[in-house]
């Protein structure tokens, strides 16, 4: 047998085999069970089983999830429940998935070159009635049936609900002992009968007392023949195997109410388990209460106006100073505002002719039953004289969802980052797309240093939950809900805050800084806020996008104590931390389940790959990096295409992956001067007047950083066009 075992696909098989919001988990246990209540199919961690083996034994149990109730009536007998139940569910699942006859055929095939039912040295035939039910149905069919016991066999056969099945277990039960008792008795009647000519034997050999033996005598009367006790005691040792379920003895006997088989079967079964198998622990999504996990856009604008125009100084010169430094900031966001405007009417108007293209692309023309008067005149070169109607499909209403890195080592590269956001809220604003901006930190400075590791906000948090920590936020930045007056104050004040990180002049506030990168838990939300932003904006297909400049913090899981100073608290743990178990993702909503790794650096990988797969968003990543990096994302992502990748960051200044990192497609841009929408056209000249040479190089350059952007934010609008 291989072990060559993909778990997570016969996983994936038992949900599509239950047609059922069915959850299924391999655990280190015996035997497989399904919980009713919860609807969880619990699956032993299988070594040595084949992949045939596997698929009988997964379709077997779901079988049992499906057909056979929790509950188990009183007075029938366990194993000639458990038999007769076989029977039926087995047939109920190939009349389902007439597929499964093929699997169920070699499985059992196979179980049987292995000797699972422990009959390899019995005559099968001189087994007990059920154990040959039991074997009938598992593959044997060259079984052998008196016309007595055909009955039975097809009645098993033909069992249709569970309660038939619990009528004929107590009735060939009942029979099963009848016929043992009626062996018993036969037994006793040939112990009376030995006993007695064993008697008259002690009579004949019983010597009289002139009949005395010598001391010769007394040697050879221990040769004599077994003593009655002696007799008596090889017979209830008999009957004591017979009782205890062996069979095949030398008298050929078989204990009739035991399924010997089934025992065997399950205790064969045992040795195909993992015993050196890793704990598998499975992790849900959390549910958010997002008004305590978002802070409001509203909320952020006044608390940044006020510090930036309300705020005390020590000194007269110093507010002076504040105000000077505060006027030129806006000055500069007005200037950039100003030079935005070219990039955004070139997005726009790419944008209406990409849609323009793709609505004639899905144009439908028809000829109607209407004779069109200006093509009379061709009537005998053609038979298209007839009007058409075209019809273009309606469109969908997009939405755009854009998380944006506020972590401490976007410092230097915030700034332009916020540009480029500002090009998109803008573009969205003239062609009416709904939108929403939401910084990501943690640190957040209104829970930090609380007692809890685990957020308030999590709704009815539960073990083997992935955890929030209590320090993260949502940070609301922008939202096209805001008017036009306070959206304009909301990207104005927000500019201030990102120039004053790495201006010495203007303060920034603290409230508001930069923290740790968590990513996964922002796009935990992810699915709550589409759907808060479909229910408010009517839109059908939503865009995702995630600016970053570096890897998302590895994700945590909430695990109730085992010790016993806080037994049953419910903490978190970092997966990074836990090297002696494998993860796994799931959502209960559609059932998927994807196996994700421990390791740190791919953590944005794994939870956008995951999250895509159980959504129908477009996923667009935007990652800010050094070359080097940008190269080793190359690599670890699309090794194939390096030398392409490597090609077009040199050429463009970026480069894009397509599906292979998680997203739709994720854009990898240089971590300095992204934002502007050009460069002054600088001249580097050795002497007084400037070389052909020098001026070319300078109007290269300086086209190169006027199209870099248009370029990436061109390729955006092919996603969502």
């Amino acid at each position: 047998m291989t072990t060559d075992i993909n778990q997570e696909v016969k996983g994936t098989l038992a949900r599509l085999l239950a047609t059922e919001n069915l959850t299924v988990e391999h655990r280190k246990v015996s035997t497989a069970f399904f919980d009713v209540e919860k609807r969880l199919l619990c699956l032993p961690i299988w070594k040595t089983a084949s992949n045939t083996v596997y698929d009988l034994l997964v379709g077997h149990e779901v079988g049992h999830a499906l057909y056979t109730p929790n509950a188990r009536p009183d007075g029938v007998n366990k194993s000639f429940l458990n038999v007769l139940e076989d029977v039926r569910i087995e047939k109920l699942m190939r009349q389902t998935y007439p597929g499964l006859k093929k699997t169920f055929f070699a499985g059992y095939a196979e179980l049987w070159r292995d000797d699972f039912f422990g009959v390899a040295n019995d005559d099968i035939n001189e087994l007990a009635f059920i154990d040959r039910i039991n074997l009938f149905y598992k593959g044997c069919y060259d079984m052998e049936f008196t016309a007595e016991e055909q009955v039975y066999v097809n009645r098993a056969g033909a069992t249709k609900t569970f309660e038939e099945v619990i009528e004929l277990a107590k009735e060939l039960y009942d029979l099963m002992e009848e016929k043992e008792q009626e062996k018993l008795e036969e037994l006793s009647q040939e112990q009376e009968q030995q006993d007695l000519e064993i008697t008259d034997d002690e009579r004949e050999l019983t010597p009289t007392n002139e009949e005395t033996p010598s001391d010769s005598d007394e040697i050879e009367s221990d040769k004599s023949p077994k003593s009655a006790q002696e007799l008596s005691d090889e017979i209830d040792e008999a009957l004591d195997e017979l009782m205890s379920g062996k069979y095949g003895s030398d008298e050929g006997t078989v204990n009739e109410t035991e399924a010997m088989t089934d025992k065997a079967f399950q205790k064969a079964c045992e040795q195909l388990i993992d015993e050196d198998a890793k704990e598998w622990v499975y992790l849900d999504l959390p549910k958010l209460d997002l008004d305590k996990y978002i802070k409001p856009a509203k909320e952020i604008k006044d608390e940044l106006f006020y510090w930036f125009n309300g705020q005390a100084h020590s000194s007269e010169g110093a507010q002076e100073r504040h105000m000077e430094n505060l006027d030129n900031a806006i000055k500069k966001y007005f200037a950039f505002k100003k030079s935005s405007n070219k990039t955004v009417n070139y997005l726009v108007k790419q944008f209406e002719m990409k849609k323009s293209a793709e609505n004639y692309k899905r144009a439908a023309t028809a000829k109607t039953g209407v004779i069109d008067t200006n093509s009379l005149h061709k009537y005998k070169l053609t038979e298209d004289i007839f009007k058409k109607i075209t019809v273009v499909p309606d469109g969908k209403n997009h939405g755009l969802v854009m998380y944006l890195d506020w972590s401490g080592s976007m410092s230097w590269t915030l700034l332009d980052t916020l540009k480029q956001v500002y090009n998109l809220v803008w573009f969205c604003k003239k062609v009416n797309i709904p939108f929403r901006v939401y910084g990501f930190a943690s640190g957040y400075y209104g829970r930090y240093g609380s007692h809890s590791n685990i957020h308030e906000c999590m709704v009815n948090p539960d073990n083997n939950t992935l955890a929030i920590g209590d320090d993260i936020r949502l940070l609301e930045f922008l939202s096209s809900q805001q008017r036009t007056k306070e959206l304009e104050e909301s990207m104005k004040y927000l500019f201030l805050q990102a120039s004053s990180f790495h201006n010495s002049y203007l303060q920034y506030y603290t409230p508001l800084g930069l923290g740790g990168t968590p990513l996964a838990e922002a796009l935990y939300a992810a699915r709550q806020l589409v759907d808060r932003l479909k229910a408010q904006e009517k839109v059908s297909k939503v865009n995702v996008i995630c600016l970053t400049d570096g890897e998302s913090q590895p994700m945590s899981y909430i695990h109730k104590s085992e010790y016993e100073y806080n037994h049953g608290e419910l903490t978190s743990r970092c997966l990074a931390s836990q090297y002696g178990k494998l993860f796994f993702l799931r959502d209960k909503q559609t059932g998927y389940t994807k196996k994700i790794t421990n390791t740190s650096y791919n953590t944005t990988a794994q939870i956008v790959g995951f999250l895509r797969e159980i959504t129908n968003y477009n996923w667009v990543g935007i990652r800010l990096c050094s070359k080097g990096e940008a190269n080793r994302m190359f690599r670890e992502y699309s090794l194939d295409k390096y030398e392409k990748l490597d090609k077009q960051w040199r050429k463009e200044r970026f480069a894009s992956i397509k599906n292979d990192c998680g997203f739709t497609e994720a854009f990898f841009m240089p971590d300095r001067g992204n934002g502007e929408d050009t460069q002054d056209l600088e001249v580097k000249q050795k002497g007084e007047v400037a070389t052909r040479a020098e001026l070319g190089r300078a109007f290269k350059k300086h086209m190169n950083s006027k199209m870099t952007n248009k370029t990436v934010l061109n390729r955006f609008i092919d996603q969502i066009a």
